[in-house]
């Protein structure tokens, strides 16, 4: 009965082998053939990044593989690609770890046309279908930078680990008329000793009347001094979502702030701290992605004006059936209106996207970051970044809730066109 079970899984595995023209040799003895668990093709890993149709290309394919036996294993025979033709995929000899690891695949060719190769790959007992995008030319996409949002004490290196490192950390620094007003220069000093630009979001939780009033001046002047003694470039959102419902900044003892007196307040402190010498702050207005129930007022009574503003952010959430009020909605749906009044009024702005994120409730968070990363390079070309909420807050906002979001969020921020620049393209000087 063994010798049969034998007999029968060597024929097994030899038809596979001829059925993917793809077979893992071995000279250990029968009972120590490579076998794995599970090839795992969402966390694969290919460097270079891009591949450019009708152009050479030479680079590696990891794809990780759990519950490996020790086995070693040679070099296997070249795979062609499908789809886009012209590439192939050749396993390079090694040895299985027990547990976890990986296989390594040399990519090799020059792909006939723009689009996906596709590669069958069966390795001890377990098949997986690759799909590598092919690029039309290499500057076929704009440059895309991220960040991050997380006070949930989250190490910072996790997010060093999930394909093209962060650009950007923000951290928010609340204001009130009894709390502690200094500079969170620690902060920006942790950010830039970990390579991230810091990004710093003011909240005046007093109110701008009060800000207006002079009280804080001799806080601003302490603020803005601790900002130049930092020296570097620092992103700077001040009084955010000013068009919702749900700061006092917007709202203030259940009256409407007339935008007029934000946008008199935004000039104000922006004043104080340049003329203190804080000349290193990058200035981003951010309206929320639709206004508050109790707030009429439009975006454009808003905008202090160009002088003011050196980037224009959106703050967006998806918050699915998460809350009494909300529903689904897609990326596109969450941001497309506001886009467009930013592209149709200022266009010779900078857009990022100050502030995200997306619930699990209600609809597939996996699918919605997928399309996320596809709208952003498609349809919302001039976003050239985001910064993710990356906690469990109102909802499950975090990326990494699963590891399914995980390998989608992966995926994107490790595509090609996504880049690790502090300066984001030079815009932030």
């Amino acid at each position: 009965m063994m010798f049969r079970q034998y007999f029968l899984n060597a024929f097994c595995l030899s038809l596979m082998c001829f059925l993917f023209s793809f077979c893992s040799k071995s000279d250990t003895a029968p009972n120590s053939l490579p076998a794995i668990a599970a090839l795992n093709a969402d966390w694969q890993t290919l460097t270079p990044k891009a591949i450019v149709a009708n152009e050479a290309y030479e680079g590696e394919l990891y794809i990780p593989y759990s519950g490996g036996n020790g086995a070693t294993y040679s070099e296997g025979e070249s795979i062609a690609s499908t789809g886009v033709t012209g590439l192939s995929a050749k396993l390079k000899a090694g040895e299985l770890k027990n547990g976890l690891g990986h296989l390594s695949f040399a990519i090799n060719g020059t792909p006939s046309a723009a689009g996906n190769a596709t590669f069958t790959l069966s390795f001890g007992g377990q098949t997986q279908t690759i799909v590598l995008p092919i690029q039309e030319t290499a500057n076929a996409a704009t440059p895309f930078f991220w960040g991050f949002f997380d006070d949930a004490g989250t190490p910072t290196s996790f997010y060093e680990g999930l394909g093209t490192k962060p650009s950007t950390h923000m951290m928010f620094d609340g204001w009130y008329a009894d709390g502690d007003r200094t500079f969170p220069t620690s902060f920006c000093q942790q950010a830039d000793a970990n390579g991230f630009t810091p990004f710093v979001t003011l909240e005046p939780f007093m109110g701008m009347d009060e800000i207006l009033s002079g009280k804080y001046d001799a806080d601003l002047t302490a603020y803005a001094n601790a900002i130049k003694a930092f020296g570097k470039p620092i992103l700077f959102r001040f009084a955010h979502e000013f068009n919702g419902d749900w700061y006092p900044w917007s709202v203030m003892n259940d009256q409407v702030v007339p935008a007029a007196t934000y946008v008199k307040g935004f000039k104000y402190v922006h004043d104080k701290l340049t003329q203190a010498g804080a000349t290193n702050l990058v200035w981003i207005w951010a309206p929320n992605n639709e206004n508050g129930g109790k707030n009429p007022q439009t975006l454009d009574t808003y905008y202090p004006g160009d002088a003011f503003v050196d980037i224009i952010g959106m703050d967006g959430y998806n918050f699915g059936t998460s809350q009494d009020w909300s529903k689904w909605g897609s990326f596109s749906q969450t941001f497309g209106n506001l886009y467009k009044w930013i592209e149709t009024n200022h266009p010779d702005k900078p857009i990022l996207i100050a502030e995200m994120g997306c619930s699990s409730e209600g609809g597939d968070k996996v699918a919605w970051i997928n399309d996320m990363f596809l709208q952003l390079q498609r349809n919302f070309p001039k976003i050239m970044s985001i910064v993710w909420f990356n906690i469990d807050k109102e909802t499950d906002w975090r990326f990494h809730e699963n590891d399914a979001t995980k390998r989608a969020f992966m995926n994107g921020v490790s595509a090609p066109r996504v880049q690790y620049d502090r300066s984001f393209g030079g815009i932030v000087k």
